[in-house]
């Protein structure tokens, strides 16, 4: 569910249950005290109305500030995100576009034209992976669920990411859920390879206990200040300039799993590793 929904839903309940308490706490004290506060009935369904009033404008208030919150925030999350698209899709078209002009100065042989348009290639290539990560994060959950799912056991699932360098040890190979297999495993991919990445030639830890997955690693870290914009697609740690990547694939994989109903955490100690959490407790 959107944060945006969450909000409404939340204060629509907190509305109800005042409304809901003051007029029990009227009708207890009409009941308990009849003979005397009858005279004053007028007055009393006068203090009941205003004490309602009173209590849904605060709760109304709570709620708008919330909502400017909650709306600026993601205005400026959109910002930074098509700023940061603009940007990653603006390397490789400069890339492509300087191989083409250098190509294009002199007369070359056979084997420098093929080198060129190899690079091209390459460039091309990273243009149209990243649009396809673009449209993906475009889609909503209701048409990630749409996509074909059936049934997935977590630890047979999680045997296929097994090399040299990762440790895997479950104790529960029974749990399944519902997922697309090409999703799931996009998910699960980005973030194993996020930790072998960062963790050079350290072992990497995959726990699975019950329903909850744990992936760890003994890498750069993540510095504390920057460890809750992670998940923003195209943020990069400042820490980890020297690696390749561009800052969506961590982002992604969140989408997907949320998606299914999973929440996912992360924490980090710099220069000592970090551990990404992934709670399959209320997938369906």
């Amino acid at each position: 569910m959107i944060p945006g929904k969450k909000i409404a839903y939340r204060y629509t309940y907190i509305t109800i249950g005042v409304v809901t308490a003051v007029s029990i706490l009227f009708y207890l004290v009409i009941v308990l005290f009849p003979g005397i506060l009858l005279p004053y009935r007028i007055g009393l369904l006068v203090a009941f109305l205003l004490i309602n009033g009173m209590l849904v404008y605060w709760v109304a208030r709570r709620y708008a500030n919330d909502m400017t919150t909650w709306i600026d925030s993601t205005y400026q999350s959109e910002k930074s995100f098509i700023s940061n698209a603009s940007h990653e899709l603006n390397n490789p078209l400069t890339a492509i576009q300087g191989e083409c002009e250098i190509s294009l100065m002199k007369e070359r042989s056979p084997s420098e034209y093929q080198a060129s348009l190899k690079r091209i290639a390459s460039e091309a290539q990273r243009i149209i992976q990243l649009m396809k990560h673009l449209m993906f994060l475009s889609k909503g959950e209701e048409e990630i669920l749409k996509t074909a799912s059936q049934t997935i056991i977590l630890a047979e699932f999680l045997m296929q990411f097994m090399e040299k360098r990762i440790q895997f040890s479950p104790d529960n190979f029974a749990f399944m859920l519902n997922a697309n297999p090409q999703l799931f495993k996009t998910a699960i991919t980005n973030i194993i390879g996020n930790a072998l990445k960062y963790s050079g030639d350290k072992m990497v830890e995959i726990r699975l206990r019950g329903a909850v997955l744990e992936i760890k690693d003994q890498g750069i870290g993540i510095p504390p200040e920057e460890l809750n914009r992670v998940f923003q697609p195209f943020y990069r740690a400042g820490n980890t300039r020297e690696y390749a990547g561009n800052g969506i694939g961590l982002s992604l994989a969140v989408r997907i799993l949320h998606a299914y109903g999973a929440e996912v955490s992360i924490s980090s100690v710099l220069n000592e590793g970090t551990k990404v959490r992934i709670d399959f407790q209320h997938v369906e």
